[in-house]
């Protein structure tokens, strides 16, 4: 009997990006520099798993003063949400397509989501998954305002749903027990 294999995920092979349109035509993007997690390749008679945790603090755009507001209480509220975690509920893999159900924890608001991320050989000994889901900042509290502030023009520029894009590189070997013990539920 084989055991599942246990994969590390750190900011060498996890990415963690958003967008979220800005004035309905600006795309604005950014990333988070602080990632770590496992994710598990099932051995025979195993269920595969990934969880994910982001420190909302490591949030980047490339604007210092929109990073310092994104972290800050509008926002992510880093100060008292310093992670944004991802635990998965089920993982299965289909026709070369890895499927993910789980729960997105984000503001101390815990959200179903699900996600599918294509099996993709890198050419360099790896495969590189890419998933991405789309989360509604209102139900979070992210970016709203109350009393007078709830007015402010700023905050109703920007789009009422933030894309998630996740990049995990893995290597190829260990997805050769996985071809064989996760035909497809």
């Amino acid at each position: 009997m084989e055991t599942p294999a246990t994969f590390k995920l750190g900011a060498g092979n996890a990415r963690v990006s958003f967008s979220v349109r800005w004035f309905g035509v600006i795309q604005v993007r950014g990333s988070f520099d602080d990632v770590s997690g496992t994710l598990v390749i099932p051995g025979a008679g195993e269920d595969a798993s990934v969880s994910m945790q982001v420190s909302s603090q490591s949030v980047r755009t490339g604007i210092s003063l929109r990073d310092h507001h994104l972290a800050g209480l509008r926002f992510l509220d880093s100060e008292r949400y310093p992670v944004i975690r991802f635990v998965s509920d089920e993982v299965s893999r289909q026709n070369g397509v890895w499927h993910v159900r789980g729960k997105l924890t984000l503001r101390g608001q815990e959200r179903p989501v699900s996600t599918s991320a294509p099996d993709e050989p890198d050419g360099a000994g790896r495969h590189r998954l890419r998933a991405e889901f789309t989360v509604p900042r209102r139900p979070h509290a992210i970016g709203t305002a109350h009393g007078i502030r709830r007015l402010n023009p700023l905050l109703w520029a920007i789009g009422d749903d933030v894309t998630l894009h996740v990049e995990l590189l893995v290597p190829a070997t260990l997805f050769q027990p996985a071809a064989a013990h996760v035909p497809g539920r």
